[in-house]
């Protein structure tokens, strides 16, 4: 049977096994491959992130989730697994179902029952792009005036930017994929910021406008009528600072090191920020993972050995963790001979884009000189390539 009439048929029974109820919302699907996991839904709330529901997949991967419908406006919501989500836009009652494979689930996956939440996966696709794009010029280039790098980043971005505009969020401004569109962010910074950019302000008025015709009485609406308003007032002539693109260019450019890798400053257990270019000297095994997974004890416990077989010759770990709960990390990270460090964004982390890693664990092999020379796609190939650059 084809994959689209497959798809097909195990949406069709999903809609008869998992009917709607009144005034409520229905999320259902099949994440395949992910027996015994945990799957869990997340409200994305415009000031904060809830775990609304859960369910530990069997062999199969069916689920249905049911939540009270939004009453005043979309919203929004994420099915996370081991590490890997999908973000979706809810609107009112609609049943909307998922069908993916829990290795590649978070880049390919079919989606039925909201346009909102397609376009959604269209631009979250285009910004791993970007990112992958902008990862790649900067590891590339080795001449020391860094100004030709900044304008091939620059009109990368604007080609982005505009296609953002003019495909998400100008047919529609009232849409939730129009809204979904303004909070995207590139290297940590909004790629539209309407305090620094008037046309960035316009698009957040023009969406705002929408909001409060159609939802006035939506906390969402209150809070982008207000932001629109500030941004107006702020990108005023006198008080523009350059364009946001600008703004991007220059912070993605100050992450790279002339070592052509890009920093990473986060916390230890005991609150130390430990900075990844303070290990020049030793062969580093840059590794980001995530405590609370089925792999991890196993994971950890392949990386001691080789820790343990080569830390005298100058070799060392610098672990980053995604987890979503902290207490995870505390709980292992102080029983790791090895930096391990804590990256409270999750699987929002930016240096998760930075470094192109769409899926965990992913590891990285850094020279002495603090380049990066390989990205292992297997663990079995760490102990002869760790022993290769200790030589």
């Amino acid at each position: 049977m084809k994959r689209s009439n497959l798809v097909l048929l195990i949406l069709t029974l999903l809609t008869v096994a998992c009917q709607p109820t009144v005034d409520r919302f229905t999320l259902n699907g099949q994440i395949a491959e992910a027996d015994g996991q945990m799957l869990y839904l997340d409200h994305m709330g415009h000031d904060r992130i809830e775990t609304v529901d859960s369910v530990r997949l069997d062999s199969v991967g069916i689920f249905c989730f049911s939540q009270p419908a939004t009453k005043d406006c979309f919203d929004f919501y994420r099915l996370r697994v081991d590490g890997r989500a999908i973000n979706l836009a809810i609107d009112s009652t609609e049943t909307v179902s998922i069908i993916a494979s829990l290795p590649l689930m978070h880049i390919s996956y079919a989606v039925q029952g909201s346009e909102n939440s397609a376009l959604i996966k269209e631009m979250v696709f285009k910004q791993v792009s970007l990112l992958r794009d902008l990862r790649s010029m900067a590891s590339a280039y080795r001449s020391p005036d860094r100004a030709p790098l900044q304008q091939r980043m620059k009109e990368r971005i604007d080609v982005f930017k505009s296609e953002i505009t003019t495909r998400y969020i100008l047919p529609d401004p009232s849409s939730a994929a129009a809204y979904y569109a303004l909070f995207l962010s590139i290297n940590g910074q909004m790629l539209f910021n309407p305090q620094a950019d008037r046309q960035d302000a316009k698009c957040f008025a023009a969406v705002a406008t929408q909001m409060d015709m159609l939802y006035p009485d939506a906390t969402r609406t209150a809070h982008l009528h207000n932001v629109a308003l500030k941004g107006m007032t702020m990108t005023a002539p006198s008080n523009n600072d350059g364009s946001v693109v600008e703004q991007i260019v220059r912070k993605f450019g100050d992450l790279i090191e002339e070592t052509g890798i890009i920093e990473i400053e986060l916390p230890d257990y005991e609150g130390h920020m430990q900075k990844l270019t303070d290990l020049k000297g030793k062969v580093v095994l840059l590794d980001f993972t995530a405590y609370k997974t089925n792999y991890s004890p196993n994971y950890n416990l392949m990386l001691k050995g080789l820790y343990n077989k080569y830390a005298d010759q100058g070799f060392t770990i610098y672990q980053v963790s995604v987890d979503s709960d902290e207490s995870f990390w505390l709980n292992t990270a102080p029983n790791l001979p090895w930096i391990s460090v804590y990256d409270e964004a999750s699987l929002g982390s930016t240096y998760l884009k930075l470094y192109n890693v769409e899926q965990i664990p992913a590891a990285f092999l850094i020279d002495r000189e603090g380049n990066i020379v390989d990205r292992p796609d297997e663990s079995d190939q760490l102990d002869s390539k760790i022993a290769e650059l200790l030589r």
